[in-house]
Parts: C-alpha cells; structure tokens; sequence
C-alpha cells in the first residue's frame, strides 16, 4: 500500500478540542489523517512514546484515499516541543499549520487528569501538582513511571504566547490557521468550515459534530495513584510492563463528568503566571483575551 506525505498539522493544544476536530477531518473524502491520531514524530525533545522511524511515520497515512488533497497529523505536544515545527518545515517546506487555543488555566487543569491517565503522574490533586513544578523542574520528587519530566510542567505546557511567538518566528503567518476553543464549541459547523477553507477544500462537506474526548474525571484518584506508582516500580527495577492491564484500570476507573472547579487561591496563582503570557499571545495574533486573564 502507498503512503502520503502529510502537508498539514494540527500542532495543539492539548484538550483545546483537537480530537473533534481530527474526527470530523478524518470524514473528508479530500483528507486523510494520521493513524494514530499523534505520532509525535516531529517532537523529538520530547519523550512520550512517540514515532521514531519515518518508514513507521510515513505508515501513519493511508494511502488508499487517492482523491486526498490535504494529509495531516494532529500531535497536540508539537506546539509544545522547542524543535517540532523546525523538523516539520525541513520535512515539508510548504506545511500548513492549525492551532487550537484555549484559556491556559483550563488547558493546564484538563492535561493533569491525561498525565494521571497517560503519563504515570501520580499527585492527584492538581493544587499540589501544580505547586510541585519547581522541584520537578531540578528532577526532584518526579514519578518512576514518567517517560519525561516536561509532560509534567503544567504551566510551561499551556504557555500559549511563547508558544505561538516561537511558531510565527518560522513560519508565514498566512500559513498558520487560529481556532479558538470556546468558538469552536459554540459554532462547530462555522469554525469546521472555515478550517476546511484555509485548506482550499470543499466546504460544502457535511459531517456529524460530536464531542470526541472530552475532558473525563478520575472516579477513585487514590487507584489511579497505585497503578502508577506500580508501574513507576517495575521501570526503576527494570522490568519490563506490559501496559495492557493498566491501560483497562484507568479506563475502568473514568467518568464522563465536568471537572471539579479550580481552587480559588491556585487558579489566583495560575492567572497571574499567565498574565504577561497572554498579553503576548493577544498582541501576536490581534485579539481581545482578557476574559482568560481573570478569574471567573
């Protein structure tokens, strides 16, 4: 079977409702998508699990959509990753980009419950974890089973203005597509349109707008917490885990409830780490986003 090179990507943010829009691009008949959805290929800074060989990541992209036009890979760390978009531009020159964007506070919360579920972060309550970052930042009290310390860098991870000041330092701005979470959630169709147009497809596409992935809560955290920590344990000792039967308990143990609401006092905290932040981010990309620098 042949493979496309892919000419698209949607570089994050994580929990800014890239899955959704990954699913409804994978319904165009002019698109195909990466399988699975985040290679990480690109984000070689970076160690969580992903791609490593381009014959692997080329395998990514089926090839028997021969009516494609736009191939795309929807790894939501590549905004993150310091070398991401560089490699990506020395593997495709003329590579378009998408950028999902979300309140900082909002995006740092949600990513907690995916290192809880995906990274082997074992500090449940986000108050605590979010406070841990400095010692995490010198390696200390850092989790056996995290793959790489920067997963859990909460603050670092959702830093949106740095973010997307290093990405118009490389790239044309014509060539990078904004879309705003919140949007996107209120007017799915018209955002997913608009989307489909900066990729010079056919508009006139129709597709079911469901939620995919949406923010899931840990039902019994401390569980959570000892499967890690298992897992953390046969890593020091060398030996070898299988994931498999982790993988079914953290599934087990989520429901598809709203987060509990932020602490006051560390929401305070994480506003004001965000403020100088997001004054960039408004000024990069001309837009008002004082509703994200205060608390609600």
């Amino acid at each position: 079977m042949s493979h496309f090179k892919p000419n698209f990507f949607i570089l994050g943010a994580p929990k800014s409702g890239t899955t959704s829009l990954y699913s409804y691009l994978s319904d165009h008949p002019e698109i195909v998508m990466s399988n699975p959805k985040e290679p990480h290929y690109f984000s070689t800074d970076i160690e969580n699990g992903g791609i490593k060989s381009l014959d692997e990541y080329l395998a990514c992209f089926d090839g028997s959509r021969k009516s494609a036009k736009a191939i795309g890979d929807a790894s939501t760390l590549y905004l993150y990753s310091k070398v991401a978009v560089r490699e990506i531009l020395k593997f495709n020159k003329n590579a378009r980009f998408i950028v999902m964007l979300r309140d900082p506070s909002e995006i740092a919360f949600s990513f907690h419950q995916v290192a809880l579920r995906v990274f082997g972060e074992t500090e449940t309550e986000f108050n605590r974890a979010w406070d841990l970052q400095e010692e995490r930042a010198k390696g200390i009290n850092i989790p056996d089973g995290c793959p790489d310390p920067q997963l859990f860098a909460y603050g670092k991870i959702a830093k949106l203005g740095f973010q997307v000041e290093r990405l118009l330092s490389l790239v044309d701005p014509d060539d990078v597509h904004f879309v705003f979470f919140h949007d996107f959630k209120e007017r799915t169709e018209q955002e997913f349109l608009n989307v489909l147009r900066f990729l010079g497809l056919d508009s006139s596409f129709d597709t079911k707008y469901d939620v995919h992935n949406p923010t899931r809560r840990i039902k019994y955290p401390r569980i959570t917490q000892l499967v890690n920590r298992a897992i953390g344990l046969k890593k020091k000792v060398g030996i070898e885990t299988e994931f498999g039967f982790a993988s079914k308990v953290h599934q087990a143990n989520i429901e598809e409830k709203p987060l509990e609401r932020l602490n006051q006092d560390v929401h305070k905290k994480m506003k004001n780490f965000y403020e100088k932040d997001l004054k960039l981010l408004s000024s990069l990309i001309e837009k008002d986003l004082s509703a994200w620098r205060f608390v609600k």
